[in-house]
């Protein structure tokens, strides 16, 4: 059975949380609203591009966070000439 939903005075609707989640959309998002055939289609849409989504991800800021923490510490690795060298002090 299809959700009502009601317009406000403001002219906004809420969409339901099991619809949000169904959509993988959350709080804040943007979403492309269209008209097709008498009917309202609202299309969750992200504002970069799709290529570098993966930079946007939770797991890659924390990832970025504990890297630039490093930094502060001077947790770095030796300069290489070679990525044999790398490769043989990252199996030390």
């Amino acid at each position: 059975m299809p959700d009502i939903m009601k317009i406000s005075p403001q002219g906004q609707i809420r969409i339901p949380k099991k619809i949000m989640q169904i959509l993988g959309i959350d709080k804040g998002d943007y979403l492309e609203v269209d008209v097709e055939e008498g009917n309202v289609v609202l299309k969750p849409r992200k504002l970069i591009d799709p290529s570098q989504g993966w930079h946007w991800t939770k797991e890659w800021r924390e990832m970025e966070a504990d890297v630039d923490k490093e930094i502060e510490k001077h947790q770095l690795s030796p300069r290489f000439h070679t990525a044999e060298e790398g490769i043989k002090w990252l199996k030390k």
